[in-house]
């Protein structure tokens, strides 16, 4: 397969989920991070960063997930601790954006009345 069309294959598997790529650019993103850095990161060529995109993402229990990044990182020779941290982290990202596009406001804390005007707002300074 030529590298064009795997490239192609990788942007489009790039949007979903399901994919390592699509995980690893949540990584890439929230780091500010190249395709080239992020190779280089990992240790490997922006060729073979194309194809671990292409894997399917780690499975999410603790066994599971460390046979998987191990058997990825061994088929393409990346370091798989790094490897990991990478996927962990986009995931973190990829949830806390989720949250952030869905909760309207659930980090906003509810009063059902208004505190008495001579009562201190913040206890801990007085006169705020």
């Amino acid at each position: 397969m030529t590298s064009k069309r795997i490239a192609a294959m990788a942007q489009r598997v790039a949007a979903d989920p399901y994919f390592l790529g699509w995980i690893l650019g949540e990584y890439t993103r929230s780091e500010g991070l190249t395709e080239e850095e992020l190779a280089v990161k990992l240790g490997c060529s922006r060729e073979t960063l194309l194809l671990l995109a292409l894997c399917r993402r780690p499975r999410s229990t603790p066994s599971e997930f460390r046979a998987d990044v191990e058997q990825i990182a061994n088929r393409f020779g990346v370091d798989a601790a790094t490897l990991a941290q990478l996927v962990r982290w986009g995931e973190v990202v990829a949830r806390l954006r989720a949250g952030a596009a869905g909760d309207h406001g659930s980090l906003i804390a509810a009063r059902d009345r208004d505190l008495p005007r001579d009562r201190p707002t913040n206890p801990a300074r007085p006169g705020e």
